[in-house]
């Protein structure tokens, strides 16, 4: 598996860093029972939740948990670090399965 490029490491670690920013001020800025709720829906199908994953739905579901943990809605944030857990699962799952195909790729090379 390649290593990301800087620039990408960069926008991740900033978008990760604001993701306990204050969202209140912001125009898109969603209830966060209401993104909790779109993600939990999106992840119903793969291909919803690709479309979820591309439109930036991940740092959108990261800011809205932070904010429903500030606020104090707790089942909201419970459910949307849930969501988190399990695109994180997937992530490892995936990169698992590439470095086996990448490895049986390089076996049958030899």
């Amino acid at each position: 598996m390649s290593s990301p490029a800087p620039d990408d490491v960069g926008r991740a670690l900033s978008a990760l860093a604001d993701a306990d920013a204050d969202i209140d001020d912001r125009p898109e800025s969603r209830p966060p029972a209401e993104v909790v709720a779109d993600a939990r829906d999106a992840f119903q199908s793969l291909s919803s939740a690709a479309r979820f994953l591309s439109d930036g739905g991940e740092l959108t579901l990261r800011r809205a948990v932070g904010e429903a943990a500030r606020r104090g809605h707790h089942d909201c944030a419970r459910s949307g670090r849930a969501l988190i857990a399990d695109l994180d699962r997937l992530r490892v799952a995936l990169a698992d399965a590439t470095d086996e195909s990448n490895r049986a790729s390089r076996a049958a090379e030899r």
